[in-house]
């Protein structure tokens, strides 16, 4: 469901740019500020997106939401995510 009704206008206005949130320390160790567009990124790709900075992310960790298209957003945060199945559950 998700999948199929993301692309609609109100949703979009509701949900907001792709967004990656941060914690200050990491964020000033790289110079980033409050809606800056960073590069999310590791072996497997990359993706573009707003920059939240907050408190309620340990050091070291970014947490990005899923729900935006790659067609509008030039890519999303499965592009750094396994395609494998993981041993629990087999998701």
């Amino acid at each position: 469901m998700n999948s199929c009704y993301a692309n609609i206008d109100n949703k979009l206005k509701a949900q907001g740019d792709q967004f990656v949130m941060i914690s200050a320390a990491d964020a000033d160790l790289r110079q980033i500020q409050q809606g800056d567009t960073v590069r999310a990124f590791n072996d497997r790709g990359g993706f573009d997106a707003k920059a939240q900075i907050t408190e309620d992310v340990s050091l070291g960790i970014v947490v990005a939401t899923l729900g935006y298209w790659r067609q509008r957003n030039n890519a999303t945060v499965n592009c750094v995510s396994s395609a494998e199945f993981v041993d629990m559950g087999h998701g």
